[in-house]
């Protein structure tokens, strides 16, 4: 099923493997991110059966969050990087989406991938925590697999799901999910290694067939969803630095999330920022010293946005915040302000963005 990645491996000599989900792929629970997690596993192993050829990994997974931001990170974080192979997996991720957004999120997302280049591979990967097997043995499923699912059948492409062979595991072992995950979602290393082995099993038949004599051109389908499938974009601050005279550069990462960031300098500091399209949102980051803001949207409607949370206590992290969707298309301009507001727990009113996410 993998015929285009065969004829790289064994003909071009070489691979861009893209691995796009949540924390399960980018590592989390592993004692060595790049070293014991099944995508680390995965890359080590192609690396070892294809000696001669060059393989390329694309971490393109960002821990706690789902294809609604996936759509905007796609082009982004993925496809600028040129994969030829891509693992998307976000199944676990995904179940926290409203009903109605599971099968567009995911869509839009495999659709960009699949008309990014059409002799691409895609393969639909699917991952399984304690509160996904509670959905499936009151329903018999949880529903974001299951759109997820229709969705690879509609578009021909190969599912591996190592989360329901980590399930039979967890069940042989007395159902304590603690054996094989840190905190009943992320593996931990021998929960790795039960993802690596079924990934494995499942490419050494996908690649096991004969070596084509030249890439296959891939027919995409009409969209299975109604919904409006037009791709999201991620526009780095980076490219919008004269709007930022209330901003501070800071040139260092921040928690293998954002590479850089801009940071509010104060209360009243403000952006304005005008996008076509048909939603917006912030890429920012958020910690115990996070305040608010106030994002208007052409001059009428005003939201406060809290850059807070009860998690904020235990770790800072980045996060996304879509305040505004389903607008009529075309151009809006939306004015952010850092609020003298902030939550009652929060320590400070700092506010600090890396991207702003158009629909």
């Amino acid at each position: 099923m993998l015929e285009n990645t065969i004829y790289r491996l064994n003909k071009e000599k070489k691979l861009r493997v893209g691995y796009f989900g949540g924390s399960i792929t980018e590592g989390a629970g592993a004692s060595e991110w790049n070293r014991t997690s099944w995508r680390a596993r995965i890359t080590t192993y192609l690396r070892g059966t294809y000696p001669d050829a060059e393989i390329t990994e694309i971490m393109a997974a960002v821990g706690g969050t789902g294809t609604d931001l996936g759509l905007c990170r796609c082009e982004h974080d993925l496809l600028s990087n040129d994969p030829d192979l891509v693992f998307i997996e976000f199944a676990v991720n995904d179940s926290g989406l409203p009903a109605e957004e599971q099968m567009p999120c995911y869509e839009n997302c495999l659709r960009q991938i699949l008309n990014y280049k059409n002799t691409i591979d895609v393969v639909c990967v699917f991952s399984a925590t304690k509160s996904t097997e509670t959905q499936i043995l009151e329903t018999g499923d949880f529903p974001s697999r299951t759109v997820q699912a229709m969705l690879a059948h509609h578009y021909g492409l190969p599912t591996a799901d190592p989360g329901d062979m980590l399930r039979n595991q967890v069940a042989l072992a007395g159902g304590n999910w603690l054996n094989y995950t840190t905190d009943n979602t992320h593996p931990n290393d021998e929960g790795h290694l039960i993802y690596t082995d079924v990934m494995k099993n499942a490419l050494e038949t996908w690649l096991s067939g004969e070596t084509p004599d030249s890439l296959r051109e891939r027919e995409i389908p009409a969209p299975l969803s109604a919904a409006d499938l037009t791709p999201g974009k991620l526009i780095d601050l980076c490219d919008c630095t004269d709007l930022l005279s209330d901003f501070t550069f800071i040139d260092k990462p921040f928690k293998k999330r954002f590479p850089h960031y801009f940071k509010a300098n104060g209360i009243g500091s403000t952006i304005r920022y005008t996008f076509e399209g048909t939603g917006f949102g912030l890429y920012w980051i958020m910690d115990n010293e996070s305040g608010a803001v106030t994002v208007t949207l052409d001059g009428k409607e005003t939201k406060t946005l809290y850059a807070w949370d009860e998690y904020c206590k235990s770790f800072s992290r980045g996060c996304h915040v879509f305040p505004f969707k389903n607008l009529e298309f075309g151009k809006h301009t939306v004015e952010i302000r850092v609020s003298e507001e902030k939550h009652p727990d929060s320590n400070g009113n700092d506010i600090s963005i890396y991207a702003f996410l158009t629909l």
